[in-house]
């Protein structure tokens, strides 16, 4: 019988949650494939009801304590500005034996993963090609990735963009970000401690 991995989500807003909620099960289950005995991935993954960036730190770890009662993973995501937010959440709580934490942080900004598969964003409608970064390492280098995503596709419903990027972004891209290499690390140092690799 195979075993089965819950996890939930901490994130700033709306739209990182579009785009993590679909990444996260996507890259978790890619992890769990290659296994000789695989795990199950929820694929309805709880999202936490605060915000990483607004929400109070005492409203985060309460929240966080109280997930980590029943899920084996609690992806937390700030940007790289708020990452001190993460460690702050890390010692304020004392997490279960089956519990572990994982820090989801972009370099700059979320779009900066939303911009790395430049492929999928030339073969949306509309996409102005011409300002898509050449690979995901430029991707990384842009100042403002928000901004660069909006003049791309002006008009867009940024949550359903991220959305649509989140389900389809080729993973192998992403795996060339530093940050996403990182994160993809640390989430398997987190599955080893918890047997799941």
């Amino acid at each position: 019988m195979s075993r089965y991995l819950t996890f939930a989500l901490f994130v700033e807003g709306p739209e990182d949650e579009a785009f993590f909620r679909p990444l996260a099960t996507r890259q978790l289950q890619a992890m769990a494939a290659g296994l000789p005995e695989p795990f199950d991935v929820d694929e309805w993954p709880v999202t936490a009801d605060c915000s990483t960036a607004r929400s109070l730190h005492e409203q985060v770890c309460r929240l966080v304590a109280d997930l980590a009662t029943d899920r084996d993973l609690l992806l937390l995501h700030n940007d790289h500005r708020e990452r001190a937010k993460i460690d702050k959440v890390r010692s304020g709580v004392e997490l279960p034996p089956g519990c572990r934490i994982v820090p989801t942080v972009p370099i700059r900004e979320t779009e900066a993963w939303l911009l790395a598969d430049g492929p999928l964003l030339a073969s949306l409608p509309g996409a102005d090609r011409a300002l898509i970064p050449s690979s995901p390492h430029e991707a990384e280098k842009v100042p403002d990735p928000k901004a660069l995503l909006s003049r791309i596709l002006r008009g867009r419903d940024t949550r359903q963009l991220a959305q649509h990027l989140g389900e389809r972004a080729d993973l192998d891209r992403l795996r060339r970000l530093p940050a996403y290499q990182q994160w993809c690390a640390d989430l398997t140092a987190a599955l080893k401690e918890l047997h799941f690799l």
